[in-house]
């Protein structure tokens, strides 16, 4: 039997939101699909708060006079584009090296915040793709928004997640 785009779809979606970091979860997909040689690579840039509002899902989540740093990422398995994440992460809660790593090296987020033995709990799934035909490469397809936690249950970051049709074309 033939696997239809939407169930490609489910089974993405599925694959992402049991896993604790998106990185590993797109690291994976992309091997067992062949979209390219993993490691996905990044490209980061690193910006205060002020550049991006807090998702409204995720108000409450930080103290109001916490800082907040922002990084936007566009994760790449190959030269396919297959996710554009914001993440909203609070240095006060990480340690100074992974602060520092977040803000100056293009290491995914997951695996900065690795040793803490993180989790995500999704806030809000959306399928924003619900034709039965593989969409172009570009077009959005999921968008999750999740907080990052350390393993006190403490969150360190929300992350607002879209992924692309790149990851549907094999």
């Amino acid at each position: 039997m033939t696997e239809t785009v939407l169930d490609r779809i489910s089974r993405l979606d599925m694959a992402l939101l049991k896993a604790s970091s998106a990185t590993i979860a797109l690291e994976t997909w992309c091997e067992q699909n062949g979209l390219g040689a993993p490691p996905v690579r990044l490209r980061v840039q690193v910006g205060q708060q002020a550049d991006a509002p807090l998702p409204a899902i995720a108000v409450g989540i930080f103290k109001a006079n916490e800082s907040l740093r922002y990084r936007h990422v566009t994760m790449f398995c190959g030269d396919l584009a297959v996710a554009h994440a914001g993440n909203w992460y609070s240095p006060e809660r990480l340690t100074p090296e992974m602060t520092r790593k977040l803000d100056t090296t293009t290491v995914p987020f997951g695996r900065v915040v690795g040793p803490f033995s993180i989790s995500r709990e999704t806030l809000e799934n959306i399928r924003l793709w619900n034709e039965n035909t593989l969409p172009p490469s570009s077009a959005s397809v999921i968008r999750n928004t999740a907080i990052v936690k350390r393993a006190d249950c403490t969150p360190v970051s929300v992350v607002e997640e879209t992924f692309t049709g790149a990851l549907l074309n094999f």
